[in-house]
């Protein structure tokens, strides 16, 4: 197919992404919701979401609470595996839509930094994207402490600060991906702010929650930290 007018030098897979790129971001100021469904769709990022919480190990009938749940794909996820799971968003765009495509599910709207259940709720408590873009991400993660019951797991998954845009190339590639769904992983991978294993393992010292395991997802491009809510 020939380029367009003006694009003859432009190297095609480049163009490409570029074009998902525009319509990632379309879709993100026209309807959130419907954005993060789509994404949460996707293979690569259902994988790596689910992966994560595999490796926590959570016993059957465990009661999880997700918080940032956005549209409720991880939450599913959660409940099919045999959790007695709960989701939370402070976005009523966000619940609403969950609620629409998950009717089974027990979703909440809710701020994460006054989480609306009593002390030692949950057995586990997991947040995927969110403490990166909180304004007091102390403050949550205290709150996601105050939450979990004594032993229980509280564990986060941000984007990672050591993975570049060449390492983005190459798992493009590695993956197959194309069209929206490279353009999603490019948009996630430059849009949120990054922490690194120094940043979570502090984070999680400064309330009290130790010793802290990281661990990498999706070829490095995701962190995870994790720890009990208090020493077994």
């Amino acid at each position: 197919m020939a380029a367009p007018p003006g694009f003859g030098n432009v190297n095609p897979r480049r163009l490409n992404r570029a074009l998902g790129i525009a319509a990632v971001e379309a879709l993100l100021a026209t309807s959130q919701p419907r954005l993060f469904a789509t994404i949460g769709e996707l293979d690569w990022y259902a994988r790596s979401h689910r992966h994560w919480i595999d490796d926590l190990s959570l016993r059957a009938g465990d009661r999880v609470l997700e918080v940032g749940c956005a549209t409720g794909a991880l939450t599913t996820y959660l409940a099919e595996s045999g959790y007695r799971v709960t989701g939370l968003d402070r976005s009523n765009g966000m619940i609403r839509r969950a609620r629409s495509d998950h009717p089974h599910l027990d979703l909440c709207f809710g701020d994460a930094a006054s989480l609306p259940y009593d002390d030692d709720a949950f057995d586990a408590v997991v947040a995927a994207s969110v403490i990166n873009v909180v304004p007091d991400v102390k403050q949550v993660l205290s709150e996601m402490h105050r939450v979990c019951t004594p032993g229980g797991t509280i564990s986060v998954l941000v984007p990672s600060t050591d993975f570049t845009e060449e390492d983005l190339d190459t798992l493009s590639e590695t993956l197959g991906l194309t069209g929206f769904s490279e353009a999603a992983l490019t948009k996630w991978h430059r849009g949120p702010a990054k922490m690194s294993a120094s940043d979570l393992e502090t984070l999680f010292r400064s309330v009290d929650l130790q010793p802290v395991v990281t661990r990498t997802y999706l070829d490095g491009m995701l962190i995870a930290a994790s720890a009990h809510d208090r020493p077994i």
